[in-house]
């Protein structure tokens, strides 16, 4: 079976959204599903001339469109030049089938370039257009940016022959707008547990923090609503009970936008926290275990907005690979992974006191921190990992491509 990817972007740019993608690539081809890859031009760097072959996976890439400085007309010329590249690499490779991932600005397009060849279309979601522009400020949420952007987006889910999420909370924002709940399938993000596991990595993580200041980390892209602001709040209690407490801050902005990074440095030196914090900037996928296995506890603190209600982070689920002990804020798609005394701890988001107390409470205690990061491996393990997940394509692909080569199946 032969896939056509549609996707926002991809690696070599690191992202959780880049890195999902990369997995599932990978996986079906383990199964033998062969899949090649279209990118929008909001990929970095990309001429769109040259296809490029990434882990023995042709990308094809698309040249930026003509600019406008207008929404809609700006969306609608993204949208036209990817779905000429769509067509153009249909007729390269014929697909059997079109996956798109979500914005919906790669949706719409990959739907109409599948209807005009008669292609079977799967659309996945792993966020909602709408709402993520809202919380990056975009437009606002009564404004009729959102409201043509929620339109769309309905749209492109009614069109679709099945639809895939990524958690519980969007399959059940999605189900009543896609109108037949047979069609909405979750495949979960997942995890490498090979990869990030704490026996093939050195560590230096304290035996018993208690004995040292112990360590912290916050691993991802610095964006609002990540909370990293209420993270460095909660350091001077921390610090006050453990004066040689270190946090590890490890990644950077999406783009070119540094005001979360500049914004967080304002505060620590308002704070007088500097010798206590390290920004590591973005490191290799391959070194972020690294951090994992020197850190103590990590934390995810997640405000609590449209997009952070609906979406499961990536990036928790290889901390608990590595047996690392877990606090993230309880916003509804969080607590999916972070399973409060389960698989982690959770504290009310947006409360730099309550997380402080919760890391105190973690650092205070090996016995516990060892218990949960033990709980959280053994529930990866058995639930998250990559090749189980993506083997969840094969079953929603396998029945469209049937009815689409024998269409008298769909008359009988």
């Amino acid at each position: 079976m032969r896939v056509l990817h549609v996707l926002h972007n991809s690696l070599p740019l690191l992202c959780g959204y880049s890195l999902r993608s990369a997995a599932i690539l990978r996986e079906q081809q383990r199964l033998a599903i062969h899949p090649t890859v279209v990118t929008s031009e909001r990929q970095p760097r990309a001429d769109g001339k040259t296809p490029e072959s990434i882990d023995g996976i042709t990308y094809f890439r698309t040249p930026p469109a003509e600019t406008f400085p207008f929404p809609v007309l700006r969306e609608r010329a993204i949208m036209r030049g990817l779905e000429r590249r769509i067509h153009e690499v249909i007729g390269l490779t014929r697909p059997d089938l079109i996956h798109a991932h979500s914005p919906v600005l790669v949706g719409l397009p990959a739907l109409r370039a599948a209807r005009d060849h008669g292609l079977p279309f799967v659309y996945e979601v792993r966020d909602l257009w709408e709402n993520a522009s809202v919380d990056r400020g975009k437009f606002g949420p009564h404004s009729p940016f959102y409201q043509l952007a929620r339109r769309v987006e309905t749209d492109v889910l009614r069109g679709a022959d099945a639809v895939v999420t990524i958690c519980e909370a969007l399959r059940r924002e999605l189900e009543p707008r896609v109108l037949n709940k047979s069609r909405v399938s979750v495949v979960e993000n997942g995890v490498d547990v090979q990869q990030f596991s704490l026996g093939s990595h050195h560590t230096g993580r304290a035996a018993d923090a208690s004995a040292t200041g112990g360590v912290m980390a916050y691993v991802g892209t610095f964006q609002p609503y990540e909370g990293l602001d209420v993270l460095v709040r909660a350091l001077p209690a921390i610090i006050a009970a453990r004066p040689d407490v270190q946090l590890l801050i490890v990644g950077a902005a999406a783009g070119d936008n540094h005001d979360v990074e500049n914004g967080l440095r304002a505060l620590i030196g308002a704070l007088g926290v500097e010798r206590h914090v390290t920004f590591t900037g973005r490191l290799p996928h391959a070194d972020v275990a690294g951090i994992y296995a020197r850190a103590d506890v990590v934390v995810y603190p997640r405000l609590l907005t449209r997009t952070t209600a609906l979406t499961t982070p990536l990036k928790p689920l290889e901390a608990m690979a590595m047996g690392c002990a877990v606090v993230g804020s309880d916003v509804p798609a969080m607590t999916e992974i972070v399973r409060h005394n389960q698989t982690g701890l959770t504290f009310p988001a947006g409360q730099p006191e309550a997380l402080a107390s919760v890391c105190l409470a973690l650092l205070a205690n090996p016995e516990r921190r060892r218990a949960l990061a033990q709980q959280a491996r053994a529930w990866v393990v058995q639930e998250r990992q990559w090749g189980r997940l993506v083997e969840k394509y094969a079953a929603i692909y396998a029945p469209l491509v049937e009815a689409t080569s024998f269409p008298d199946a769909l008359s009988a």
